[in-house]
């Protein structure tokens, strides 16, 4: 048996985790053709049209190797602090919250 300080976490590690954590990526292309439908509706502007000009296919893969390279850096410390750290504490507001509203309860009066 080893003997020392052994961290006991604050939240267990699969707090809240099921079949919804896994529909992230429906909702992504939900809220991209959303915010496209609202661009050409409030200011005229086609995404097709844009990507389809010869600046547009030139920021269009500018923009790429940015992301690819920023992202490279940052992405595996985003993504443990997305996973253990953000999504836990949301996922335990939430709960608390659904949980408090269906004990009859509001936020604010307790």
């Amino acid at each position: 048996m080893k003997k020392g300080f052994t961290p006991t976490p604050i939240f267990p590690r699969k707090i809240g985790v099921s079949l919804q954590s896994k529909r992230g990526f429906i909702t992504t292309i939900l809220l991209i053709i959303i915010a496209l439908a609202a661009l050409k509706y409030f200011f005229n502007f086609s995404i097709f049209d844009a990507a389809a000009s010869e600046q547009g296919q030139g920021t269009i893969a500018y923009l790429r190797d940015v992301i690819s390279t920023v992202w490279s850096y940052i992405g595996t410390p985003v993504t443990y602090a997305w996973n253990e750290v953000v999504r836990p504490l949301f996922i335990f507001a939430f709960d608390s919250l659904r949980q408090m509203l269906g004990e009859g309860r509001g936020a604010l009066n307790q």
